[in-house]
This record gives structure tokens, C-alpha cells and sequence, in this order.
């Protein structure tokens, strides 16, 4: 019990305080949360993962197990979440969008910080690659996904590689790999920028919600994205890790990163495209609001291994 409290004060309940700051300021501030997103897609997180990739310590062997592990997580989970809405004859415009939810968690704005927090920087790496993979992922497959006509799903998947997102990831492990260290006069503006990066993730992620305006909770189908997301999805992710050969305590982060709330980029692409908007706005919701006590519980369960 001391060691969850312990978690609970020293990691989980601390990002959601600033979310819930974010969250309560929205209403009052008003603010531009497209501008906030933009900010920290286009420049703060750029910076945050040039500078985390190129000076990371950890083995680079390690990088292709979790593309890896991030690959076979949206091959597997999307098609479980979808299947089960229709074993359980829900409508059928839940299952791509069930799917999706289920298979990307919010491993940037709050996997990130959590991996900061529970780890240690020196995780920071893999977290970067599987937040890379998983946003490559969804703007692409997920995109397809939702919009299966494709009338404009060319401009659409353009716009979302317009961001330097990816470039910064390769970037990063080019530097990496060839080890070579940047002159003060980039290395630290980057580190600068990039220390705001978690505050300021945890903070846009409140706004976020708090300008979600399609919220309805249905009963049935918000329990099973619960259960797929918080539970299912991480076992799976454990399992994979094991047949894959990931060492231990790149595991142990690759699991709490799965069990981190519903990614907010399924519901920026939802509501672009018309897709249960509300359905994925009350689950990322509600998944947020208990990681309190989900998150906390897979940190300690990790460190039971």
C-alpha cells in the first residue's frame, strides 16, 4: 500500500494536476488549443526528441525490437477491438474507431512524462521511438481506417508528415549512431526547448479535453474499450515483449506506456473525419480520469518482476 501511494504521489497524480490545470483554465483562458497542439507538434517535441535520441545511452539494438513491438501491437489489438463489436453486434462504425483506440495509447503527452518520472530520462529513447512509431502509425493505417473512401485522404495523410515529428526522430538516431555531439550553440537551445516539453504536453492535454465539446457515455461499448485499453492491451503488449526478446526493464516501460490513457490523436482524426467523434471523446475522457489508478498499478506491477 505505501508503494502505491508512493507511485500514486510521486507520478501519476502529479501529471494529472497539471492536466486538471490545464483543464480548468481552459474554460476561463480560452485558448487556442489547435495553436497549442502546433506548438508543441511542430517545435517543442522536435526538440525534445533530437536531443533525448541523440544523447540516449541505451543500446540501439533495442530501437528495432520496439518498432517492433509497436507494429505488432496495431496488428493485433485493432483487429481484436474491432472483431468484438461485431461478435457483440454493436453498430458498425465502432470498429474501426474501437480498434484504434484500443491499440494507440497516449504514449506522447503522457506516456513520455510517466517514463521521465517512473524510469528515469535514460528510457526516454524507447519511449520516443514507440511515440514515433505509433504516430507514423495512426496517421497512416488509422487514417485509412476512418476514412475508407479516401476522397481527400492523400491531403490528409500529407498534412500529418508535414509535421517534423518523424525527421526529428531520424534525426536524433542518425546522430546517435554516428555519435557525434552537437556544438553548444544547437544542443542547447534544443535541451531548452525540450525541458518544457512534459508540462507542457501534461498541461495541452487538459485543454484538450476540456474542448472536447462530443462527450456521451454509452454504457456497453465505453466498458469495453475500458477493459481492451487499460487491461487487455498491456497483457498483450507483455506477451509480445517476451516473444520478441525485449530485456526486462525496456518491458516494464513498454507495458505502463501501453496502459496509458486513449491517444488524443485518434480524437483529433475522429472528429476530422466524423467518426464516432463522440464515442473516442468519452473514452479518452474517462480512460484519462482513472489512470490515477491504472497507471500506478501496472508501474508497481513491473517492479514485481
Amino acid at each position: 500500500m505505501d508503494l502505491f501511494v508512493d507511485i500514486l504521489m510521486r507520478v501519476t497524480l502529479p501529471i494529472i494536476a497539471l492536466a486538471a490545470l490545464g483543464f480548468a483554465c481552459q474554460s476561463r483562458l480560452k485558448l487556442d488549443v489547435g495553436t497549442l497542439t502546433r506548438l508543441q507538434v511542430n517545435i517543442v517535441m522536435p526538440a525534445f526528441l533530437i536531443h533525448h535520441l541523440s544523447t540516449g545511452k541505451q543500446p540501439l539494438d533495442i530501437v528495432a525490437q520496439v518498432a517492433t513491438l509497436a507494429v505488432l501491437q496495431f496488428l493485433i489489438l485493432i483487429p481484436l477491438g474491432w472483431l468484438l463489436v461485431i461478435a457483440l453486434r454493436l453498430r458498425g462504425s465502432l470498429g474501426p474507431i474501437m480498434g484504434l483506440g484500443t491499440a494507440y495509447a497516449n504514449v506522447g503527452f503522457y506516456g513520455i512524462p510517466v517514463t521521465q518520472l517512473a524510469f528515469g530520462s535514460e528510457y526516454l529513447l524507447h519511449q520516443s521511438v514507440l511515440t514515433a512509431m505509433m504516430t507514423i502509425l495512426v496517421c497512416t493505417i488509422g487514417v485509412w481506417l476512418l476514412s475508407p473512401q479516401a476522397g481527400g485522404l492523400t491531403g490528409k495523410l500529407r498534412a500529418a508528415f508535414d509535421t517534423p515529428l518523424i525527421p526529428s526522430v531520424a534525426l536524433g538516431l542518425l546522430l546517435r549512431w554516428q555519435e557525434v555531439e552537437l556544438p553548444p550553440i544547437a544542443s542547447q537551445p534544443l535541451q531548452l526547448l525540450g525541458a518544457i516539453f512534459t508540462p507542457l504536453a501534461i498541461y495541452t492535454l487538459g485543454a484538450q479535453i476540456a474542448a472536447a465539446n462530443s462527450l456521451r457515455i454509452e454504457w456497453s461499448p465505453q466498458a469495453i474499450i475500458l477493459v481492451l485499453k487499460l487491461l487487455i492491451a498491456p497483457l498483450i503488449t507483455l506477451y509480445l515483449c517476451r516473444i520478441i526478446g525485449v530485456p526486462g526493464d525496456v518491458m516494464a516501460v513498454m507495458v505502463v506506456a501501453a496502459a496509458t490513457p486513449v491517444g488524443v490523436l485518434v480524437t483529433l482524426f475522429a472528429a476530422e473525419l466524423k467518426a464516432e467523434p463522440e464515442f473516442i471523446s468519452t473514452a479518452t475522457v474517462i480512460t484519462t480520469a482513472l489512470s490515477p489508478l491504472t497507471v500506478t498499478a501496472r508501474i508497481i506491477a513491473t517492479q514485481m518482476w
